[in-house]
């Protein structure tokens, strides 16, 4: 039967209050995107459960000059309270002097999300660098 549009929608907005809770450095509400023991994987970065992923997202705009993620292209595929999103992924920073903002890093995300209490949560997000 596949997801209704209105989990369809729920999966878009977590996508969206991921990338603006990272971008702001909002770590409890970027670890709220996540299932108690969920997973970041990034190759060399592998960031398991709420509290390491609230650190992370806390000190992610100190690392990053103005970072803006983008996520298009969305296939999300599941059924009930499953489901995964396959996305790209740009992020834009400013770098330079005077300051431009350009795209720092390129990839693609593969995500596993589970339904809890209503509300749509990551369990894994793995992100590959383009090249």
């Amino acid at each position: 039967m596949g997801l209704t549009t209105d989990d369809q929608l729920a999966v878009r907005q977590l996508v969206a209050r991921y990338s603006h809770a990272m971008d702001s450095g909002d770590g409890a509400a970027l670890a709220e995107t996540f299932v108690d023991d969920g997973v970041f994987d990034a190759g060399g970065l592998v960031l398991e459960g709420r509290p390491a992923l609230e650190e992370f997202a806390l000190g992610f705009p100190n690392s990053v000059r103005a970072p803006r993620h983008v996520v298009s292209n969305l296939v999300i595929d599941g059924e009930g309270d499953q489901a995964t999103v396959q996305a790209y992924v740009q992020l834009y920073a400013l770098v330079g002097d005077p300051p431009r903002q350009e795209v720092t890093h390129s990839g693609k995300y593969a995500d596993t999300l589970v339904k809890v209490d209503g509300s749509w949560r990551f369990v894994t997000r793995t992100f590959t660098k383009d090249g």
